[in-house]
């Protein structure tokens, strides 16, 4: 890829970053109001009492806040941004544990965050290797682009990034050519700094 369409996309990215941090303290979810819990016999438990950072129950009632973030908030508005759109768009979401999905419709075409929630981080690695492996020209994310983790890209519109034992994978291959608000953009431009903007959302919320 061209070194000057991957330093935009990193600009792209660190201008997400602001804005994720901006909106961490104002989100009723954020670690500071930590959610509550509804009990079998219908009263309410608050994240604290409950042991809100064990990670098995909270995978186990559904997926973790981390990875719902790809589908709402400001990753919301970064996909709008990234892509050059008009208004924010409303995705739809699946969770067949440990894989929640978020699906963005763009001009009907889909653009698809994926997170494998595992709560084990040597899980997490394992098919963080397992995907990597069994994706066609999947290739290291090398130097300052892999953020220090663990990541991987086909060049062609699908990143991924391990961190914490969590699996993010944006696929942006079935979108067109010349996104942004420039369109200037490729598919690989779109989803690498969606990906950054939802690694720095999850930084910021941990």
């Amino acid at each position: 890829m061209d070194p000057k369409k991957l330093l935009g996309a990193v600009a792209v990215a660190s201008l997400l970053m602001t804005g994720c941090a901006a909106t961490a303290s104002d989100s009723p979810e954020s670690p500071s109001s930590p959610a509550s819990h509804s009990m079998a016999d219908g009263t309410e438990m608050s994240g604290a009492e409950h042991g809100e950072h064990q990670p098995e129950h909270q995978n186990a009632q559904g997926p973790s806040e981390a990875a719902r973030m790809v589908c709402n908030g400001q990753v919301v508005q970064s996909v709008s941004d990234v892509l050059g759109l008009e208004s924010e768009l409303t995705p739809s979401s699946s969770w067949d544990k440990p894989m929640f999905t978020c699906t963005y419709d763009v001009d009907g075409k889909p653009l698809v965050f994926s997170v494998h929630d595992a709560t084990n981080v040597a899980e997490g690695k394992k098919h963080f290797a397992e995907l990597q492996k069994s994706t066609d020209n999947a290739e290291d994310i090398k130097g300052m682009l892999g953020l220090g983790m663990p990541s991987f890209s086909t060049g062609d519109g699908i990143v991924a990034f391990l961190r914490d034992g969590k699996t993010l994978l944006v696929d942006a291959t079935a979108l067109p050519v010349g996104l942004g608000p420039n369109g200037s953009k490729t598919q690989h431009d779109a989803a690498y700094a969606l990906a950054s903007a939802v690694l720095v959302c999850w930084v910021d919320h941990t």
